[in-house]
């Protein structure tokens, strides 16, 4: 997993900063909602090797790790005070319906940070499930093509 994410952000960082107009400054892996002590594995796993400081965050207990909808209150993260911007990203190891990375986006920008981008190393997705099918179909050929950038249009 570290070696997909290094490799993307060598080869599509500059993307992402065309598209936030910044480079990142900050980074942020989507909390766990399973009261997992600790840090993030995926924070554990990347640590100081990019050279950005890390923003931690608290989650909502209200909402379960079943839950599958956007929460403008599921994080509070700490963005620090800065007369500098803060430009978060966001590292998420799975996707499933994206409403976790969508609500810390969320938080991020109301905590004040000036631009927020995410980078998803994993996708799940269910083939049982209609609308899956269609993005199952796209994607059979070719399924997997690091020099296509996500930001692509």
């Amino acid at each position: 997993m570290l070696a997909l994410l290094l490799l993307f952000l060598r080869d599509h960082l500059a993307c992402v900063t065309v598209r936030t107009g910044a480079a990142p400054t900050h980074l942020i892996t989507v909390p766990s909602t399973r009261s997992r002590a600790g840090a993030h594995p995926l924070a554990n796993l990347v640590g100081g090797r990019l050279g950005l400081p890390w923003i931690t965050s608290a989650v909502n207990p209200s909402y379960g790790p079943d839950d599958h909808d956007f929460h403008a209150d599921w994080f509070t993260p700490f963005v620090p005070t800065s007369l500098e911007p803060v430009h978060v990203l966001i590292l998420e190891d799975t996707w499933t319906t994206g409403a976790r990375t969508q609500s810390l986006a969320h938080a991020l920008k109301v905590a004040g940070a000036t631009t927020v981008a995410a980078v998803v190393l994993g996708r799940h997705v269910d083939p049982n499930y209609a609308p899956a099918r269609q993005l199952l179909n796209t994607i059979a050929s070719p399924v997997f093509d690091t020099t296509r950038c996500a930001a692509e249009d």
